[in-house]
């Protein structure tokens, strides 16, 4: 498979996040830019779904919000001003296309009070549930490095055995994403407060 890049430069599939957004970000609209651009889209849209996914609890629904997401974040990444991760920015994109989405439901007519209780105990629930992964994601984005993020990712979303992400990461010590996986959920454990 060839990969994007300019004479010299290294594949976009192999720069981190802040590497393409910085590339994206040099010359918008150029074919590398563009290039960068799709290659740190592509990097998040199974996790964006998901996270949409999580929300709405339907296939078809999530997908489109998904999209929705990573077009808004291509069209935006001008307006990004690094303050957080690349990814903290992206999530917080998703999760106000979800508010939106949930918010767009609420707007019920003709319904049977009870089935609103009921509702509403599953939405406090599902939001209870939210508000506690985006404390974690923050979380994980403020005091995981890089390679500990995407390992943790990788298991705990994409559901990957550790010798898979191993692999992916291209993890070349003994213990490969074990000992990362280990590293970061220590980190992780001291820092949470619920």
């Amino acid at each position: 498979m060839s990969h994007p890049m300019k004479a010299g430069a290294e594949p976009v599939d192999r720069l981190s996040d802040r590497e393409l957004l910085d590339r994206a970000r040099a010359s918008l609209g150029s074919t590398a830019a563009r290039a960068a651009a799709g290659e740190l889209l592509r990097r998040y849209r199974r996790p964006v779904y998901l996270w949409c996914f999580r929300y709405v609890g339907e296939h078809e629904r999530a997908l489109d919000m998904s999209q929705d997401v990573l077009l808004a974040a291509y069209q935006r990444m001008g307006e990004f001003e690094g303050r957080a991760a690349f990814s903290s920015w992206l999530y917080a994109i998703a999760r106000n296309r979800c508010l939106n989405e949930i918010r767009r439901d609420d707007q019920w007519t003709d319904v049977d009070p009870d089935s609103l209780i009921d509702e509403a105990n599953r939405f406090d629930e599902r939001l209870e549930a939210q508000i506690q992964s985006e404390k974690l994601v923050e979380l994980a984005a403020r005091v995981l490095d890089d390679e500990e993020r995407k390992a943790i990712w990788l298991r705990y979303v994409d559901l990957m055995s550790v010798d898979q992400i191993t692999a992916v990461l291209k993890l070349d010590h003994k213990s490969g994403a074990r000992a990362v996986l280990q590293r970061a959920r220590r980190k992780l454990r001291e820092e949470w407060k619920p």
